[in-house]
């Protein structure tokens, strides 16, 4: 021990490969958190896992929004029980992933993430030829688990058993003073995971911290890794940069650290925020409007999100179609397909989603043929007298993300205020299965063959050049 430093007991500790490091453990009455401003649910496992004979800490983001007096949506939790000990204890828990294995304890309207202390033997821990950590399987105490986590302001333990917060690498300093700074040696912990980068950009943008100069430049020598990464888990980490309630400004981030091309090849080049020809001017909204969603603690479905992501591409697909006269309803279908195999080359969109996407922007020109003109007289223009068309338009699956959609496109004058006015009369109340988040539906949609009739392929001229740029 190295005795009192003013704000708590310390003790030298061996994180890995000769870094030494202190902990400091700060009590309650100094740290100004408690256990009490965890979750009922939090609490539960907390104390479930102690009065067995466990060590239990609150881990991670969690801790740290409490000592930025937020509250926390997630609660995370890590103790020194292996799964499956942990599952044992619990009724409804049940262990996942393969990379490392975690235990997720399910309550009615909350999961618990649990998580067994990681082990610094690097003679277990499975990499690839370019360092990147494959499995890692590999348990072991408080002490080593703190170096296998990736930002020092997310390394903070709050232990359940006396209520001191366990601080190994300065993240309490780190979060009073907003810095974002790597655990260890920048590139190879950006080696070890390529994700992390992602992580950076999207703690920098949701925080408002700012990143130490060797955890930024180390990303410049890095960033190519994120090829290595499986398309799957790369759109699950991009669902939760767009969904994390800054998207707007993690989307500027991520462009600004050179990352944003890693996870939208064809897009990157066609973001560009001062551009007023950008693809920025719809995607700006569309972010900001799913910010808005998230702030409000509304569900949000990142289909209408990757259908205003990528709007403006499928429309210089469909002009190509149309240049080699393909009829406008089949030329939309097949600049969709074009562009959601454009974006598959990064992220492996489930195949539920991309009908969701597909059926927003189909549902487009029908939205914009159908409303009637301002002035116009007669049928059509309310609910009483709507026309065949429209009422049908109105039943359609996914008509309410749909008319949401137009109405964005409205403010940035591509649609006329009028048409998004009339449609909004008849779209049904918030809260309908349209605004359903993506994780709502039943898993068995994501692998569900629909047969659809496809338009064939002209013949003459061929396939129109890409419109990637």
């Amino acid at each position: 021990m190295w005795g009192d430093a003013g704000h708590g007991e310390q003790w030298q500790t061996v994180l890995t490969d000769n870094v030494t490091a202190t902990q400091t453990r700060i009590p309650a009455e100094t740290h100004g958190i408690s256990i009490n401003d965890l979750s009922d649910n939090a609490r539960f496992v907390l104390e479930r896992l102690h009065e067995a004979g466990f060590e239990a800490y609150a881990v991670g983001g969690c801790v740290r929004d409490l000592l930025r007096g937020r509250s926390p949506k997630d609660f995370d939790v890590v103790t020194d029980a292996r799964p499956e000990e942990v599952k044992r204890l619990f009724k409804r828990a049940r262990i996942i992933g393969r990379r490392f294995k975690i235990v997720h304890v399910v309550f009615r309207d909350e999961l618990i993430e649990v998580t067994t202390f990681r082990g610094g033997d690097a003679a277990e821990v499975k990499r690839a030829d370019g360092g990147m950590i494959t499995r890692d399987n590999v348990f072991g105490s408080i002490d080593e688990d703190v170096w296998r986590r990736d930002f020092a302001c997310n390394a903070l333990y709050l232990d359940f058993a006396s209520g001191e917060l366990v601080d190994y690498v300065e993240g309490l300093t780190d979060i009073h003073s907003g810095r974002l700074r790597v655990i260890g040696e920048p590139e190879a912990r950006y080696r070890e995971d390529p994700v992390r980068m992602l992580r950076a950009a999207r703690f920098a943008a949701k925080l408002g911290f700012h990143l130490t100069p060797d955890s930024e430049q180390a990303i410049a020598h890095c960033r190519e890794t994120l090829a290595d990464i499986s398309p799957a888990r790369l759109f699950d980490e991009t669902v939760k940069l767009l969904q994390g309630g800054a998207g707007r400004q993690t989307v500027l981030e991520l462009k600004r650290l050179g990352l944003l091309e890693y996870l939208f090849d064809s897009l990157a080049t066609w973001i560009e925020p001062n551009d007023p020809a950008s693809d920025w001017v719809l995607i700006e909204p569309v972010l900001e409007a799913t910010d808005e969603r998230v702030a409000k603690d509304l569900p949000v479905n990142p289909a209408f999100l990757f259908a205003g992501l990528f709007w403006r591409m499928l429309g210089r697909h469909r002009v190509q179609w149309m240049h080699q006269r393909v009829p406008m309803e089949d030329a939309l279908v097949l600049a969709a397909d074009e562009v959601l195999a454009v974006a598959a080359r990064r992220l492996m969109i489930p195949r539920r989603l991309a009908e969701i996407i597909r059926a927003i922007w189909a549902l487009q020109p029908d939205l914009e043929r159908h409303a009637p003109a301002a002035n116009a007289p007669g049928k059509g223009k309310d609910a009483d007298t709507l026309t065949e068309e429209q009422r049908a338009l109105t039943e359609a699956p996914w008509f309410r993300a749909a008319v949401d959609f137009l109405c964005l496109r409205s403010r940035t004058n591509e649609v006329d205020e009028s048409v998004c006015t009339f449609w909004r009369r008849h779209a049904p109340e918030r809260g309908s299965r349209d605004e359903a988040p993506i994780e709502a539906l039943q898993p068995s949609d994501f692998g569900k063959k629909r047969r659809r009739r496809r338009p064939r392929r002209r013949k003459p001229g061929g396939k129109p050049q890409s419109a990637n740029s």
